[in-house]
């Protein structure tokens, strides 16, 4: 018995320290699964302190026009970072330079286009619909910024995952920026003569999301191969748009799935309402967590081994990334049950107890999640994206509907019923159709 243990653990170092296949995939996962975990504390010591200085109502204005900018940088980004990731882990196979760096300049200055467009179509709609509510309009209009930097750190972080290097294109806008975004908030409330607002919050995320792409630009300059400095650009932007305007309308749908809740909950209940909703959902993403870091880690190999068509090896990926992320996700749903109410209590204050009952419901909806593994990805990066982007269309629609249900009747209860149950039907039908497309399960089981 202590023979073989013994095997086993140094057949473990050996794939850790080794250049394959698994020992890229362990070293990655590790690394990612730390950033990931590092993302998610920091945000939650960020909501921490925008609880304690805003309290429940400031915090559902700062919610409420944070999701709706992250929903308006979708189209800015039209579904190019993970044509970026396919695209680039594709050149580096081949050698094929010119196009990588040909697609990086059109996506960026697409973005850049985009992005104003957006800005002056939310001038508008301001101007039209005349907010009347102070804070929440000076609080819309520091948003605004946020949707281009929301963009580019996107496709900078897609680069660097393409040339697989994850940790660094998850570092500059997953970790730095929540973090610098914790230190500027911090300072402000231990200033006495400052009262924290929420588009003063709001004004904090820009400023550290400027410095996390600068950080990141940085970063892709240094590592970008050489031979690829050395090639022309080539451009075909023709066959980019095709390929991208089903991932846009995918990321568009996922990005509803996921912020729904809070916007039809800021139309349609009080703000205190959204800032308790908001911590419930930060708190579920502690259950998604494992997946989240696997997902960002496989994505280049899935395209990797699809393309020399390892079927066998993209099976057994598939199902040991659902697997670990199941076994990640069981035990913080279980935490959130038995001491859930407490903590919310403890951390953020009594007017954050009822975030308990929603937490548990988005926990429980997240397990779901992870039991099915990472089907999205398995689509996007082998050339299905129309099939994900039908399927999470229809989730989207029907999460938006039940909210529509919902809200009036239970309130935050029922948008988190809402947005569990739409990603269940999500992940139920993905599994069909990976196992239609692939022939691999992509389940733990």
């Amino acid at each position: 018995m202590g023979e073989a243990k013994d095997q086993q653990t140094e057949s473990l170092r050996d794939s850790w320290r080794g250049n394959g296949l698994a020992g890229r995939l362990l070293r990655g996962g590790a690394g990612s699964l730390l950033a990931q975990m590092a993302e998610v504390l920091l945000g939650l010591v960020l909501l921490v302190l925008l609880a304690r200085g805003l309290g429940a109502e400031g915090l559902g204005v700062y919610a409420f026009v944070l999701a709706l900018m992250t929903l308006l940088s979708v189209p800015t980004r039209m579904g190019l970072p993970p044509l970026i990731v396919r695209e680039t882990a594709r050149g580096q196979v081949s050698g094929a330079w010119g196009p990588v760096r040909g697609l990086w300049r059109w996506a960026h200055g697409v973005a850049m286009g985009l992005s104003v467009l957006v800005a002056l179509g939310l001038g508008a709609v301001l101007v039209v619909a005349g907010v009347e509510d102070e804070t929440l309009r000076s609080t819309l209009l520091w948003g605004v910024l946020l949707v281009p930097l929301l963009a580019l750190l996107g496709i900078r972080a897609a680069a660097l995952r393409g040339l697989r290097h994850v940790l660094a294109g998850i570092l500059p806008g997953q970790v730095i920026r929540p973090g610098l975004a914790v230190v500027f908030i911090g300072l402000l409330l231990w200033v006495p003569a400052v009262t924290l607002t929420p588009d003063l919050a709001m004004a904090m995320m820009v400023l550290a999301a400027v410095l996390a792409f600068a950080l990141g630009a940085l970063w892709l300059y240094r590592v970008r191969p050489r031979e690829m400095t050395r090639a022309a650009p080539e451009y075909d932007a023709r066959a980019w748009f095709a390929a991208a305007w089903p991932m846009a309308l995918t990321q568009g749908f996922q990005q509803i799935n996921r912020y729904a809740d809070v916007i039809l909950l800021g139309i349609l209940a009080a703000s205190v309402e959204v800032g308790v909703y908001r911590t419930a959902a930060q708190g579920a993403l502690l259950v998604a967590l494992g997946l989240k870091a696997l997902d960002m880690v496989v994505a280049p190999y899935i395209t990797r081994l699809y393309n020399k068509g390892e079927f066998h090896k993209l099976q057994k990926m598939a199902r040991r990334t659902a697997q670990a992320a199941l076994a990640f996700a069981v035990p913080a749903v279980l935490a959130f049950a038995l001491i859930g109410e407490w903590l919310l209590v403890t951390v953020f204050g009594p007017e954050f107890e009822a975030a308990w009952l929603p937490l548990l419901i988005l926990g429980v909806g997240q397990v779901a999640n992870a039991a099915f593994g990472t089907n999205g990805k398995l689509l996007n990066m082998t050339g299905h994206q129309h099939d994900l982007t039908r399927v999470v269309a229809v989730a989207a629609g029907l999460n938006v509907v039940l909210n529509l249900a919902l809200i009036p009747l239970f309130g935050v209860a029922g948008a988190a019923v809402a947005t569990s149950v739409s990603l269940v039907v999500w992940n139920v039908w993905l599994w069909f159709v990976v196992r239609q497309r692939l022939g691999i399960s992509c389940s733990a089981f």
